[in-house]
């Protein structure tokens, strides 16, 4: 197998790490949900504790959210347990402590949470909280993956893909199954993932225009990376015709999130641009503001808390 981890990594923004936090739909009815966790419901304090966790849709609180979190948890919530398990895991607004994290999580997947049994896989594989066994850990990892968890797909793809700093043998062809299975389903990083395996032939048969179709998928949902694979591909004319007025878009469109491969190729190239091309690319990013992705926590997979309260989340 080629040894490019370090390509990979500036391509890819890799590797993604541990356990991590998933979306959310919609901005929540505070005071509602504060009302209906006062009176009981267990249900609401978990979906309000989630909301000041990821603090995305309302301020971060994460003293609300582990209190919040941990009453619905010892109310059997099956959610809360996995989400509460992912604080005392994480360290969010309370010493860390892996093993009883650990063991809030495992519970959760007990019970039926697939994004608990993810969190249970990773940290089983990276020997978090709990012994290291990195075979038993790619098997629950798979389990999330096969129940239909979009983030577990892609968690599997990128473990196939890096290797898992040693910890899983590497295979593109597995790789590349699970990562299409997952860009399939829309997830950004994974369209990101198959784009570059067909534009180098990684696991997958070299097909630039397939490559270009799926850094395209991923650079509307705002990837980075995609942004800058995708202006280089349009600038370059492969895979397709070329499209300067789009390359210039897109590769500025990365550079202004920071990417460091769209910097880089934009300031080789932004010479060769004409006055009309630069004006033209200028005036589409006025009109049409270039895709952002709704957070900017990570470049990759690794749910932990999902949106609804029983069953898989995808």
């Amino acid at each position: 197998m080629r040894r490019i981890n370090l390509w990979r990594s500036v391509v890819l923004g890799l590797s993604l790490g541990a356990i991590s936090l998933p979306g959310m739909d919609g901005v929540p009815d505070v005071a509602g949900l504060r009302q209906k966790a006062a009176a009981g419901s267990a249900e609401a304090g978990y979906e309000l504790g989630r909301a000041f966790l990821r603090g995305e849709e309302v301020p971060r609180n994460l003293a609300e959210a582990s209190t919040l979190l941990r009453s619905a948890a010892e109310s059997g919530h099956v959610e809360a347990m996995g989400a509460y398990g992912f604080m005392l895991a994480r360290g969010l607004g309370m010493e860390a402590n892996q093993p009883v994290g650990f063991d809030w999580i495992r519970k959760s997947a007990e019970a039926g949470s697939v994004s608990a049994l993810l969190n249970q896989g990773i940290m089983t594989m990276r020997g978090q909280g709990v012994s290291g066994d990195p075979v038993a850990g790619m098997v629950l990892m798979k389990q999330a993956a096969e129940r239909g968890s979009v983030e577990a797909q892609a968690r599997v793809a990128e473990a196939y893909f890096l290797g898992e700093d040693g910890l899983v043998a590497k295979s593109e062809e597995e790789a590349a199954r699970w990562a299409q299975r997952a860009a399939e389903a829309g997830h950004a990083w994974s369209q990101n993932l198959v784009g570059t395996m067909k534009e180098h032939g990684l696991g997958l048969s070299r097909d630039l225009a397939g490559a270009r179709g799926f850094y395209q998928r991923a650079a509307e949902q705002g990837n980075a990376k995609a942004q800058a694979s995708l202006g280089r591909l349009l600038h370059n004319e492969t895979g397709g015709a070329a499209d300067r007025i789009g390359a210039y878009y897109w590769l500025k469109a990365g550079a202004e999130q920071g990417e460091v491969t769209a910097r880089n190729f934009f300031s080789e190239v932004e010479s060769g641009f004409t006055d009309d091309e630069r004006a033209a690319g200028e005036q589409r990013l006025r009109e049409v503001p270039p895709p952002r992705p709704r957070s900017v926590r990570r470049g990759g997979p690794g749910p932990a808390i999902p949106r609804e309260a029983s069953g898989p989340r995808q």
